[in-house]
């Protein structure tokens, strides 16, 4: 069985929330492991059985899918790959305002220590890790280029496209357009609709300094002594999965942070504006809507 919709992101807008809102459908079926990243790993070809076995517990759901975030921005193609694969999917993107998902992403990379083993490679300010990772922390927020990109590959009625800021707004107006797209009851209301996405999903900073170069050492040595030999032994989908049931992120989270980011720096913003504004025009005329308010500062603490 393949899927018949796929959520393709974006990174840091809201995923988590819609990834539970679908679960909690009746008659939707979503792969249990969010971020399956099959159509973005290096080969798929001769692994359609190992995709197939995310779906199994589907058993007659009328909309089965997966959401990976990975797949908008996908350096391997997963546009092309998908449209190979399962030409008539639905799909869904949220987007958030770019410069915000650059500030957000940034902090969860840090956490992840960019994925890198030495703390010397780990970008300080969000300005040096956009110069020296721009595929980790800039390539994702490139919508207009990305959304231009599958839209080579599939009709713009296969794509249903929500705001991050709607999703803050009306969330039930967001939940119901995409049950409807998705052709399920759209009057369904899941139990999550009352549940902001902060308290599904929040982003999270270091308590301290000290603690956050202590979480940077643990993860380190966690990275190179347990996830890559299990991800070698067992895969990766299946690694993440036992990270999951055992809430290996959860508790460090607990241990070393605090909820939400600091606040963006006016300065930083105003980089970061110049930098996407290119960008935030093509997505506005791809969508055919005023999108001025991604140029607005955001009041508060980043979610």
């Amino acid at each position: 069985m393949l899927p018949n919709f796929i959520g393709i992101g974006a990174a840091k807008a809201g995923t988590t929330w819609l990834f539970r809102c679908l679960q909690e459908h009746p008659e939707i079926y979503v792969a249990p492991v969010k971020e399956t990243k099959f159509f973005d790993d290096e080969q798929i070809e001769g692994r359609g059985a190992e995709y197939e076995a995310h779906f199994a517990g589907a058993l007659g759901a009328k909309a089965v899918g997966e959401i990976s975030v990975r797949y908008l921005a996908s350096r391997r193609d997963a546009a092309r790959r998908i449209q190979q694969w399962i030409p008539n999917v639905r799909l869904f993107v949220s987007l958030r305002n770019p410069i915000d998902q650059v500030w957000s992403h940034y902090w969860h990379l840090r956490r992840q220590n960019f994925h890198q083993d030495r703390a010397s490679s780990i970008p300080a300010t969000v300005e040096d890790g956009i110069h020296r990772y721009p595929e980790l922390l800039l390539e994702p927020a490139l919508y207009g280029k990305h959304l231009r990109h599958w839209l080579e590959f599939f009709d713009r009625e296969q794509l249903h496209v929500i705001l991050y800021d709607e999703i803050a707004a009306r969330p039930d107006l967001v939940i119901r357009d995409l049950y409807a797209f998705l052709t399920v009851d759209p009057g369904f209301r899941p139990a999550s609709l009352s549940v902001s996405d902060a308290s599904v999903r929040r982003g999270a900073s270091p308590r301290s300094a000290w603690l956050g170069a202590a979480h940077r050492k643990l993860y380190g040595l966690m990275q190179r002594g347990l996830n890559r030999p299990l991800k070698r032994i067992v895969g990766p989908w299946r690694a993440d999965r036992i990270k999951e049931r055992l809430r290996v992120r959860q508790v460090m989270e607990g241990l070393f942070m605090q909820p939400g980011y600091p606040a963006i720096p006016s300065a930083v913003r105003h980089q970061l504006a110049s930098l996407l504004a290119g960008e935030i025009q093509q997505v506005e005329a791809l969508l055919g809507r005023n999108l001025s308010a991604w140029r607005e500062p955001a009041e508060g603490r980043e979610r």
